[in-house]
């Protein structure tokens, strides 16, 4: 553990935090439900019949059911230990009460809620701002570069495949381009401190552009140190456990996968009407696209994006059992993270004896008599 010192982590999460009131946050998350609501009857509206996709949902076997809440438990055991690496210290048992709560928090309220959350539970366990900014920093970068990389073995494995559609070839490919000039980007600035701070001055120019010419801040030089601390935090953090971790990313990236993919055999649609390079490119693109998420969970836009691309896939076939093998991966992925936070913020909130309580202040010496 080290001692508490008012880094950018905690500031930035802080200055957000004061912004905004209870009334404010309890309003977005009603509005998070409501944009649910309106995502799945839209779904249901365009892509398919109500009474169809309830029974594709119904003929989900139960051993398919239980085998998906098993690797789903799996995926939010390796993101605590992602956190139990990173963090020296902390033992996976509050990790994952930590990154349980966040994900609840991150899933119901937009904005950085899941960082906040995660912060705050750190911080009353003992954990401050250089415990967290440095797990959040490497962990990441990991796992956006999984991310990104990853559309390039799904094109191999379509690749190895007799026939390939069109649009199959067309998502893949795009995905792969995307990936290839991003990873180009984080190996550049990883290898030469000049790149990085051009790299972190464009990038402030561009975003502050963005936001209006009017606004100037954070300025090009906060964007050059920003990306200089995530060079030197993940090379540092790489040469001591930059294995563990790798493992736990991949992990967790490649078992979400086969969530997807057994949610779509799990509702009837087998390998002749969705092969398994169409589940790998889908997968891959949409995890690539949603890379950042501009609804709490990537609510919304993330479901648009999976049933578009297999509706491409099967050229607008099974309409009604592709929206129901989407509702039943996003409803574990995205719901279950939910439960599972609402159970862990009980948890955080009566095990007292994981608390750590600040000293208390020392009470300064009477002064003196003067002399006389």
């Amino acid at each position: 553990m080290t001692k508490d010192s008012s880094g950018s982590a905690e500031g930035a999460t802080t200055a957000v935090s004061a912004r905004r009131s209870p009334r404010e946050i309890i309003i977005r998350a009603l509005l998070t439900v409501v944009l649910i609501g309106l995502v799945g009857w839209l779904l249901l509206k365009n892509f398919g019949e109500i009474s169809q996709v309830g029974e594709a949902l119904q003929n989900v076997s139960r051993a398919d059911a239980i085998t998906l809440v098993v690797l789903l438990l799996i995926t939010q055991l390796l993101v605590a230990a992602q956190l139990a690496i990173t963090v020296p210290g902390i033992r996976l048992t509050r990790a994952l009460v930590a990154v349980e709560s966040a994900a609840a928090a991150s899933n119901i309220v937009p904005g950085p809620s899941g960082t906040a959350t995660r912060l705050a539970i750190l911080r009353t366990w003992g954990f401050y701002t250089d415990d967290f900014a440095r797990s959040w920093l490497f962990t990441s970068a990991l796992t956006n570069f999984t991310v990104l990389s990853m559309p390039a073995l799904a094109i191999v494995l379509v690749a190895t495949q007799n026939s390939i559609k069109t649009s199959l070839l067309v998502l893949g490919l795009v995905g792969l381009a995307i990936s290839l000039i991003a990873l180009y980007i984080v190996i550049r600035i990883l290898r030469s401190e000049a790149f990085a701070r051009h790299f972190g001055a464009f990038t402030g120019r561009v975003v502050r552009w963005m936001y209006g010419l009017a606004r100037r801040q954070p300025s090009d030089e906060d964007w050059v140190e920003a990306t200089l601390k995530f060079r030197e935090g993940i090379m540092d953090t790489w040469r001591e456990r930059g294995l563990a971790v790798s493992s736990a990313v991949v992990g967790n990236y490649m078992i979400q996968g086969a969530i997807f993919g057994l949610s779509i055999r799990a509702v009837g649609l087998d390998s002749s009407v969705v092969p398994l390079g169409a589940i790998a490119v889908v997968y891959t693109v949409v995890r690539l696209l949603t890379i950042v998420n501009f609804t709490p969970g990537g609510v919304g836009v993330t479901e648009a994006l999976y049933t578009a691309g297999l509706m491409a896939v099967t050229d607008g076939a099974n309409q009604s059992q592709i929206v129901a093998a989407v509702f039943l991966f996003r409803g574990l992925t995205y719901i279950g993270p939910i439960l599972l936070g609402a159970v862990s913020l009980l948890v955080w909130r009566f095990r007292k004896s994981w608390r750590v309580h600040a000293p208390e202040p020392a009470t300064p010496a009477p002064a003196a008599p003067p002399a006389s």
